[in-house]
């Protein structure tokens, strides 16, 4: 982004997702491969913000962790930058599972700012179907 006095605003907000079949799962912690990790945002050319981000299991789940990595540039190697732990959970029809919340749209101080071309990625770590959905806005 050429730099000039106009102000910067983020742009017409985003949805975007990702769905995790049974054997998409990974435990590989190494930022130099990129073994089932799957993209879930990436950046406009002048950055991003991400204000809406969260998991949801869709079967019965033993606890598992859930994990978001940054590749800076979109290039190279990705990066660690948040996880949390899913609860365990037995699907029900009158119980609900509670989702794993990375940015919560109500707090915007959780807001994920993306660099240019960043890509944000997200990966479980149990063999068990699920999806993430983001809400961002490019600038």
């Amino acid at each position: 982004m050429a730099l000039t006095n106009d102000p910067v605003f983020a742009q017409t907000p985003k949805t975007s997702g990702v769905e995790f079949a049974a054997d998409t799962h990974s435990t590989d912690m190494d930022p130099s491969t990129t073994t089932n990790r799957s993209l879930i945002v990436t950046a406009g050319a002048d950055g991003a913000i991400v204000t809406s981000l969260k998991y949801f299991g869709e079967v019965t789940v033993t606890a598992q962790k859930v994990v978001l990595w940054l590749q800076p540039l979109g290039t190279g190697d990705m990066f660690i930058i948040d996880e949390k732990v899913q609860a365990a959970y037995t699907m029900a029809t009158t119980t609900a599972q509670d989702a794993v919340v990375f940015v919560d749209k109500t707090d915007p101080n959780t807001a994920i700012r993306l660099a240019g071309t960043d890509k944000l990625f997200m990966m479980h770590h149990v063999n068990i179907q699920g999806m993430g959905v983001a809400e961002f806005t490019n600038y």
